[in-house]
Formats: C-alpha cells, sequence, structure tokens
C-alpha cells in the first residue's frame, strides 16, 4: 500500500497532529477487524520510515475460540516479519476476586499486559484501535452512568503511552480500508452479546439514534472532542492555582479557595489529591469544600482533608498498625517504642506514660478508632469529648495511642485515664512509657 490510499493519508495527517507515531509503537491488536486494519495500516506507514511496528495479543480466555484468534493473530505476524508478544490472564476468577465487572476486569488485565509488554520492547507509545463510533459509545456510556465534562469528553486520542490514530476514523472508512486491501480478520462473536451495556449502545441505540437524526454519531463524537478541550482547559487553570505537596501535605490558602468558581474549587481540591497520589470522586470533593473551619474528614488511601479559619490542608496519614498485644519489657509498635513494667508503688504521672492499676487483665496498645468512652471524676465522657477538652486538633489525635484494657479502651495517651483504672496507693500498678522513633512535621 502506498500513501495515496485515502485512509492512510488521513490517519498519518491525524497521528502527527498528536505525535502518535515515534519510535517503537506496539499495537494492541485482539485479531478483530479494527486492531488488524490499524496494524496493517501503521505496518505499512512504518516502511515508509520515522517509526517501528511491534504487535501484543492478550488472551482473556473467556471463549472457547480465543486460542483460535491467539493462533491467528500469532499466523499472520510471522508472515508479516512483526515482532510479537502474548499474554493471558484468567479475567472471570480475577472479577470474581476484586469484585468487578467482566468488561472492568478485561480491561485492567489487558492495559496491566500491554503496559508490560511495552516496558519490555522498549515501545514508546501503545497504539489501540478505537474509532469515532467508539468515542461516541463512551460518552453516551459515562452519560448514562453519572458523569461530568471529563467523561463526556469520551476517549483521548493520547494519554500516556497509549495512542489512538483511529479516533477521527468511521466504522464504515475502516470497513472500506479493509474491502480495498484485503486485510483478514477473526470475528469475537461475544460482540453480539447484548447483555453487555457497550453492545446494546452499539447494536441497538447508536443505530436507532442514527435512524432519528441521520449523522449523530459523528456529531456525539465531535462534542467530545469539544468537551475535552474544554476540560483540559479548566484543568489546566486548577492545576496552576493548586499548592505543591511538601511533606505528604497540600496547603491551600482559604482566600484563594473562595476567590475561584465552582467548577475551579472542584478541580483545585481533586488537583491537590491527585499531588498526594489519590483521585477524589464528585462526592469526596463535594464533601471536602462544605467542610466548616476546625472540620476533619478522613478520604481514601489514608489521605486527610482539614479545613483550618485561613487555610484547607489535604495531608496523607502514615498506615495505622493493628493493635499489639503487650508484654513486660519493650517492644515497637508502628512509630512508637514502648516499655511496659510493673510497678509495686503508683508512679508519677508523665505526658510519656499510661500508669494504670494493675488489675492482672491483658493490656494492648491500639491507634484509637474513634469510639469509646472513659470514667471520669463527676461522670462519663466520650474520649471525641475528651480529646476536645484536651485542646488536641482533630488532625493530631492520630499522634495518642490507646490503651486497650481485655479489649476495652482504658486510657488514652495524653487524654485521660479511666477513673476505675487510675492507680491507689501501696497498689501494684503497670506502667507503660512511650517514645516516638520518628519525626513528624504538620502543616
Amino acid at each position: 500500500m502506498k500513501m495515496t490510499d485515502p485512509l492512510a493519508r488521513r490517519v498519518r495527517g491525524f497521528a502527527g497532529k498528536w505525535r502518535m507515531l515515534d519510535g517503537l509503537v506496539l499495537c494492541a491488536v485482539s485479531g478483530g477487524r479494527d486492531s488488524m486494519a490499524m496494524l496493517h495500516l501503521l505496518s505499512a506507514l512504518a516502511r515508509e520510515g520515522g517509526f517501528q511496528v511491534a504487535a501484543a495479543h492478550f488472551n482473556h480466555r473467556l471463549r472457547p475460540t480465543a486460542g483460535r484468534d491467539e493462533g491467528f493473530v500469532r499466523d499472520w505476524c510471522r508472515e508479516q516479519g512483526i515482532p510479537l508478544t502474548c499474554g493471558a490472564g484468567d479475567v472471570a476468577d480475577f472479577a470474581a476476586r476484586e469484585g468487578l465487572g467482566i468488561e472492568d476486569a478485561a480491561r485492567k488485565l489487558r492495559y496491566a499486559f500491554l503496559d508490560a509488554a511495552a516496558r519490555d520492547m522498549g515501545a514508546s507509545r501503545i497504539a489501540a484501535a478505537h474509532h469515532r463510533e467508539d468515542n461516541a459509545e463512551t460518552a453516551l456510556l459515562h452519560l448514562l452512568r453519572g458523569t461530568g465534562l471529563q467523561g463526556l469528553g469520551g476517549i483521548a486520542p493520547v494519554r500516556g503511552r497509549i495512542v489512538r490514530p483511529f479516533l477521527e476514523t468511521s466504522r464504515a472508512e475502516i470497513d472500506a480500508y479493509v474491502a480495498r486491501n484485503g486485510v483478514p480478520y477473526v470475528e469475537d462473536e461475544s460482540n453480539q452479546d447484548t447483555r453487555f451495556l457497550r453492545n446494546r449502545l452499539r447494536l441497538e441505540v447508536l443505530p436507532l439514534l442514527e435512524e432519528i437524526s441521520p449523522g449523530c454519531t459523528g456529531r456525539i463524537a465531535a462534542a467530545a472532542e469539544l468537551l475535552r478541550e474544554e476540560n483540559e482547559h479548566l484543568r489546566r487553570e486548577a492545576e496552576a492555582l493548586a499548592p505543591e505537596a511538601a511533606d505528604g501535605a497540600a496547603v491551600l490558602p482559604v482566600p484563594v479557595l473562595n476567590r475561584q468558581d465552582k467548577p475551579i474549587r472542584r478541580r483545585l481540591v481533586r488537583a491537590m489529591g491527585r499531588k498526594l497520589g489519590v483521585e477524589l470522586t464528585r462526592a469526596q470533593t463535594e464533601a471536602v469544600l462544605s467542610l466548616k473551619s476546625g472540620g476533619c474528614l478522613d478520604l481514601p488511601q489514608g489521605l486527610r482533608a482539614v479545613r483550618k479559619p485561613h487555610r484547607l490542608i489535604l495531608q496523607k496519614q502514615p498506615p495505622l498498625p493493628p493493635p499489639l498485644a503487650l508484654r513486660d519489657g519493650e517492644q515497637d509498635w508502628g512509630p512508637w517504642h514502648i516499655t511496659l513494667r510493673r510497678s509495686a508503688e503508683p508512679a508519677a504521672e508523665a505526658p510519656d506514660r499510661i500508669v494504670l492499676r494493675d488489675t492482672g487483665g491483658e493490656l494492648a496498645v491500639s491507634a484509637w478508632d474513634g469510639a469509646g468512652r472513659l470514667a471520669v471524676e463527676n461522670g462519663s465522657r466520650t474520649v471525641k469529648r475528651l480529646f476536645a477538652d484536651a485542646g488536641i486538633p482533630i488532625e493530631r489525635r492520630g499522634e495518642h495511642p490507646a490503651a486497650l484494657l481485655d479489649g476495652t479502651i482504658a486510657a488514652v495517651l495524653g487524654v485521660a485515664i479511666d477513673w476505675g483504672l487510675r492507680p491507689e496507693a501501696g497498689k501494684p500498678c503497670r506502667i507503660i512509657t512511650f517514645r516516638r522513633t520518628d519525626e513528624r512535621r504538620t502543616p
């Protein structure tokens, strides 16, 4: 094939606009029509110079004919002299273990394989064969599930090392290319299974929409591109305002936050989370923005949001160690070196120790779980209230270990000891001494 092929010219121009084709381009090939057309076209363009092509095939082991597809791709690549790497995974088992749908599980395993194959082969790009109708389907799918601008933007032409040279190409153009050039392919019968939502959109919904409004698929894809550009602009605006993370925290002055319109505020919070390695959902983002001064919110992956009068802080918390049964002598627990000893007489109170009457029960140390009560001189208080009475801010309460006696909270370091367990003169006690072994900085 020469560059006179109309689709080859268009793909070359589109790929050049997005700088898709350089170095070694690894084509993700299922054996189906779209991916085989892409591999055929890119391998022809590669012979004209500027880049090289290799192929990768992932066997999902979901159909009896999956082995046939792999064999077909192997044979064709061998005939064409195209380097090929193959992988396989038990998608059904992975989906069951991770609580995922089959489509999500297949996508995760496939892209993990492609990333690893690209690293092993030294590929700078991974080419996927998504086309214009795929883009329209994705935008509709996100709309049905509920989304913002990012989801409505459909499929990006470039995401990391993933490139999609067919993204502005229609299915009809691919069909015509396959017919013109005699490109062989195999049919995946699961593509006709309308139990999968994407298949139903492709086979039933989009044809009906085209009947109602001819050409709407292309217009949906074009709208997705426009929305993707709008979203990218807003993302850059927010990124420019977002503070850099330092020492596991991102700190934003509240006046800076309040000067922004709500769309930028949302993006600001998400950008702060992203700088700390956490992708926040819309609900989580709104919860952070609704915090009042003094409020605190624990988020996924150990992220905590704290609202101060003049600053909003997103901070990664160190993972809390599990409870540790204490024995006489020395032991380490998380950032603490702990010593437990017995005394015939009560010891003086000190900020670094908990002194309890010796009841003979089992002692343990644990992070405070946000619950529990302790008896005090004139009744009882929740541990949460005792923290507040001691003037300890929410974001620092994880630094105060709790002592458990027979599984029930007995004391919190630097806060309170249960009144019924306070040491008594002339009676034995147990002394738990804490020494931090790390340095912690709180913004």
